[in-house]
């Protein structure tokens, strides 16, 4: 229990009376009456209160949080008393997640409930772990507050961004290019398969005109249904991914990118396969078909952290290429800063050709293109933008020794990453690249 504002206000009276009777002596049976009538008041008020058993409270949140992602969280409080309760209520949740509320003031009608919304921000994955419920109602005579504690403990991870994952899968489900696929399954593929005379409601725009010319009669050409490809997707975890950037770690961006392209691969019946590594490599989830295998993804890489480390690329890649060695679309999620510095990058990517198709993608710092773009004429802005423009450079160059080794690059601020990812993903089977 503890004492409210109008309990310290008596109080201060009693003890001002009490003082009083030092100078004036008939006072000291008004002191007597006021310490007697607060203490029965007390009583009575205690009596009065209901008991916290009269109070439950649950709360309702999801096992599985998105990190980067305002996460709701519902505690509804039900009354069972018929009186009206000044009540406050805070949630012991995970103090290494932000929340947007803390404490909830406010009043419950008797006999019902009240429900409270607040909500979870994680900014770095893992498990973790909900206290009690703890609820505090002022008396009915409003002397003290009473506290109790409503037991709620459970546990729960925070993922990537699954939020972000079940907007895609929705997007794949209803896109055209879905219905392109199915429209392939159904004769139209991309790998040439023989040649027949052309019959109403054939696609003109399959007719082989050379074949056309030496038979004197329309001839069209028939493809073969999409093989089965592969997509392999790499995350370095080393020095470059710990940095922050747009409120999460450059690892955690490029693994949520990751993972959407892994969800798209499958929707596509690709074999996928997704690995992460730093100095060695620390992950390696083979190349599956089947969307279910996403689920077994995100579990294993739920607690995968980066490291302080300098990556290995040509052993992490030369690794992953051996471990699977049949021809691949192989994804490096990564980041470099000039050439020289990433000579090992540039000498792994290059090792994958032309066994290999490899594609290289960077994580793009937008501040640093601001303070490029930056036109404030000062001696320290002129000085950072000199800096800035040199990296900029320094990465363009590095991207043009990538493409020259025969590497796809794409280079993309975090926020877009995913989206620009998935769509060159789709751009690549659609023109057989692979």
């Amino acid at each position: 229990m503890t004492a409210s504002k109008r309990l310290y206000i008596l109080l201060v009276l009693a003890a001002g009376l009490a003082l009083g009777t030092i100078w004036l002596s008939w006072l000291a049976t008004f002191a007597l009456w006021l310490d007697a009538l607060l203490v029965l008041a007390l009583i009575i008020d205690y009596a009065l209160t209901p008991s916290p058993s009269l109070l439950t409270a649950v709360r309702s949140v999801t096992d599985r949080l998105s990190i980067g992602r305002q996460n709701d969280v519902q505690i509804e409080l039900y009354s069972q008393t018929p009186r009206k309760l000044k009540c406050r209520v805070r949630d012991d949740y995970p103090r290494d997640l932000e929340a947007d509320a803390t404490e909830f003031d406010f009043s419950i009608e008797g006999k019902s409930k009240a429900t409270l919304t607040y909500n979870l921000l994680p900014r770095s994955r893992g498990r973790y772990q909900f206290g009690d419920i703890a609820v505090r109602y002022l008396s009915s005579l409003g002397l003290y507050w009473r506290d109790c504690k409503i037991p709620a403990q459970r546990s729960v991870k925070v993922y990537s961004d699954l939020k972000a994952l079940q907007e895609l899968s929705v997007k794949l489900a209803h896109s055209s290019e879905l219905g392109e696929m199915k429209a392939r399954k159904r004769g139209q593929g991309t790998d040439f398969s023989a040649l027949r005379e052309y019959v109403s409601g054939d696609d003109a725009r399959s007719i082989d005109w050379k074949a056309t010319a030496r038979r004197d009669r329309p001839v069209i050409r028939v493809y073969e249904v999409d093989k089965e490809q592969t997509l392999m997707v790499l995350v370095d975890a080393g020095r470059m991914m710990v940095s922050d950037l747009e409120g999460l770690t450059r690892f955690d961006h490029a693994l949520n990118a990751a993972l959407s392209l892994v969800l798209t691969g499958l929707m596509r019946n690709d074999q996928v396969g997704l690995g992460i590594f730093a100095d060695k490599p620390i992950l390696y989830m083979p190349p599956r078909r089947g969307k279910s295998y996403l689920t077994r993804i995100l579990e294993a890489c739920c607690d995968v952290r980066p490291r302080m480390v300098e990556p290995d690329y040509l052993g992490a890649l030369s690794y992953f290429a051996d471990a699977h060695k049949a021809r691949s679309l192989t994804v490096v999620l990564t980041d470099l800063t000039d050439p020289t510095g990433s000579q090992t990058l540039l000498s792994g990517m290059a090792s994958l050709s032309p066994r290999h198709l490899p594609f290289c993608v960077t994580l793009r710092d937008r501040q640093v293109d601001n303070i490029a773009a930056d036109k404030l004429l000062t001696t320290n802005t002129v000085f950072r933008r000199a800096i800035a423009t040199d990296l900029i450079a320094q990465r363009e160059l590095a991207f043009s020794h990538l493409s020259r080794r025969g590497c796809l690059v794409l280079d993309c601020p975090p926020a877009d990453l995913s989206n620009k990812l998935v769509d060159r993903y789709l751009e690549i089977k659609a023109r057989g690249l692979l």
